[in-house]
């Protein structure tokens, strides 16, 4: 799943339009240092969603699973489980 599909999923549930605009780490970067946010927070966003832009977080690992015998959250229902607080 892309961010693409996130937003699509999240425009379903929230009732509102959300789009992905597959910014530049550049561009992020600079938004949100506009929006007051500290160095470090933005430098560890980026770390964790850069690998998935480039393509590198593909296919499903099962490592949730087996660490705690439960099966991982869907995405619709994380986001209908917390829409409160997306929207």
């Amino acid at each position: 799943m892309d961010f693409y599909e996130v937003a699509k999923i999240m425009t379903n549930v929230l009732g509102i339009p959300i789009t992905y605009a597959n910014p530049s780490v550049k561009e992020f970067k600079e938004y949100m240092k506009a929006k007051g946010e500290k160095e470090e927070f933005i430098n560890v966003v980026i770390g964790v969603h850069f690998p998935t832009k480039l393509g590198l977080a593909k296919g499903i690992k099962h490592d949730f699973e087996r660490l705690t015998n439960h099966q991982p959250t869907k995405i619709q229902k994380y986001i209908e489980d917390y829409k409160e607080y997306w929207i």
